[in-house]
């Protein structure tokens, strides 16, 4: 009876140093809504934050989710080796110099413009004819001009969001190329209305997946897991009811 009871007790012990023991991994995120943001208890919540947390689960590692600017998010992605951003557009540049563990979503892009105004165009190269902005260092710069937009003619870029759709509504420029994940928030804040604005034309070839992203330095097994998680989540169908929970599309 006592070696059952000093059996349990070491067994019990070795639990807790396991657990002790447990991985942690830093998800970072923008304040983002639905997808990742701040609750009114002040809570981080979200579509992707909850599937973050059952990529953990499954990973068997401890998840600290935190919301932060955007500017902070990729500081610590660029210079921590246990980050993981929570959700960031793949794109060609990007997965030279960071791994990517698989898609969390998809957003898509379009180039926007006012409603009021006569711009009809069916393809990107009818697009050539107006002035289109974007955020200079964006992905979308380096989309636009491998589609043969030129800075200072069809091409105009500015260094925040701010200016860019001060320069659509004040008629300035004639386009907007953004995604739709940002579009309402952005233009809330500025207090200009998202019914004055339409979808023109939408980029099927512009990158879509938002996926999890580490640095090079970010442990390889540790990567392989959580990366194996996320593949199994979405096999069994647990992904897209997460989704579909929050209306992620």
């Amino acid at each position: 009876m006592i070696r059952k009871i000093l059996f349990l007790v070491a067994l019990l012990a070795s639990t807790k140093i396991i657990a002790s023991l447990q991985e942690t991994v830093h998800f970072v995120a923008e304040d983002l809504p639905p997808y990742h943001f701040i609750n009114g208890q002040g809570e981080v919540d979200g579509g992707l934050v909850e599937l973050a947390q059952a990529v953990a689960d499954k990973a068997n590692v401890d998840a600290k989710i935190e919301i932060m600017p955007m500017a902070r998010v990729l500081h610590e992605l660029e210079t921590k080796p246990n980050v993981v951003l929570l959700s960031w557009l793949k794109t060609p540049t990007r997965e030279v110099y960071f791994r990517f563990l698989g898609t969390m979503c998809h957003t898509s892009a379009s180039l926007i413009g006012l409603k009021q105004s006569q711009t009809p165009i069916n393809d990107l190269d009818a697009a050539k004819r107006y002035r289109t902005g974007t955020i200079r260092g964006y992905y979308s710069e380096t989309f636009l001009k491998q589609a043969g937009f030129s800075e200072g003619y069809e091409l105009v870029l500015v260094s925040n969001y701010q200016s860019l759709w001060n320069l659509l509504f004040k008629g300035r420029i004639d386009f907007v190329l953004t995604n739709t994940l940002t579009l309402e928030k952005e233009l809330n804040a500025l207090k200009l209305d998202p019914k004055a604005i339409e979808h023109k034309l939408l980029l099927e070839h512009f990158p879509s997946e938002l996926a999890l992203a580490v640095n090079a330095e970010f442990p390889n097994e540790l990567a392989n897991r959580l990366q194996h998680a996320l593949a199994e989540l979405s096999q069994r169908g647990q992904q897209q009811a997460i989704l579909e929970r929050w209306k992620i599309h």
